[in-house]
């Protein structure tokens, strides 16, 4: 009879014909989001006005685009390369397979940063979800920095709840090309952690952060010189004009935001601590953009949906009770 001690040190090994079977999970849900993330990106042709996007596509490769437009450089070099190896060198082609592929990448990776707090059948219900709601934030104003911006968000978030926390460094630094909005990432990282890490790791992991995200668009700034913006800097007179840009967000994420807050008490720290950022970057946006352009809002996303299945699916919920750290 083998002893306890015997049974113990045996390493225990996944079968071969699991790791295929897990491989073969893995291809198979990730075609499964890009062929949504195809979908969705027709849906978007149909919205956005794309007689503009030539030009606003030269304007950001020429460096004559108004602010913030030309601090978002990302997004339209990426669609220029697609471009070039295109056999019909189209620009609306090009935009297409680029908001198609990175919205799949993003409904996969979101899958994925879900299982860390709910079962697989959970994670695909909200990964769904995310995938309906995107169509309905769609504009007709040309602004091609949501997917990629999306997908630096949902990455950071898994990052985060895996413990991998220097990887956010990369992401602030490509994700800040594309918009400015990633200076969020730094907050999030200090108020997860505060408490929760050695206090000198904290400061220059947060300090470094901050910088990555200072040292690109400052950057930006030198190089192509402060810039007039296409519309107004202080949007909140006209946000509350009407309650038309807050009825717009509210049915964007509908019973998700009670859901959520309903979670405040007894969900994994890691997203009570994330929801503690939802009102001042609702604030911020009520003060500096357009509440009604609600594609603002789906960095959110992370916090909010996760929250929302915590309450509707206890039975769902996985053994961890907060994020990995490391």
């Amino acid at each position: 009879m083998r002893s306890a001690s015997a049974t113990k040190e045996k390493p225990a090994h996944r079968p071969a014909g699991a790791v295929v079977e897990l491989e073969r999970s893995w291809v198979a849900f990730l075609l499964l989001y890009l062929g949504l993330g195809a979908t969705i990106a027709l849906v978007w042709t149909r919205i956005t006005d794309f007689r503009t996007l030539p030009s606003w596509h030269m304007q950001m490769l020429d460096g004559t685009a108004p602010a913030p437009n030309q601090y978002r450089l990302l997004t339209p070099y990426l669609a220029e390369a697609i471009r070039t190896v295109l056999p019909d060198q189209s620009v609306y082609t090009a935009y297409l397979v680029l908001r198609g592929a990175v919205t799949g990448v993003a409904l996969f990776v979101f899958d994925r940063y879900l299982r860390t707090w709910v079962t697989s059948s959970a994670a695909v219900a909200g990964s769904f979800f995310l995938a309906a709601i995107i169509p309905f934030t769609f504009f007709r104003v040309v602004q091609e920095s949501d997917p990629i911006n999306l997908l630096v968000f949902v990455l950071a978030f898994w990052a985060l709840a895996l413990g991998r926390d220097l990887l956010l460094i990369p992401l602030v630094l490509l994700g800040t090309l594309n918009r400015e909005t990633v200076a969020m990432i730094p907050a999030l990282y200090l108020v997860i952690r505060w408490g929760r890490e050695q206090p000198l790791r904290l400061a220059w992991r947060t300090a470094a952060l901050g910088a990555s995200w200072a040292a690109v668009y400052g950057g930006l700034l030198l190089h192509y010189g402060r810039r007039g913006y296409y519309c107004d800097v202080v949007m909140l007179p006209q946000n509350l004009a009407s309650l038309s840009p807050t009825v717009f967000l509210l049915l964007m994420f509908g019973a998700v935001w009670v859901l959520a807050y309903m979670a405040r008490r007894d969900a994994p720290e890691m997203l009570r601590r994330a929801l503690w950022l939802v009102p001042p970057f609702l604030v911020l946006h009520y003060v500096v953009a357009m509440v009604n352009e609600v594609r603002l809002f789906l960095p959110l996303a992370p916090i909010l949906i996760p929250l929302a299945w915590w309450t509707l699916f206890p039975n769902d919920r996985v053994a961890l009770a907060g994020a990995r750290r490391g």
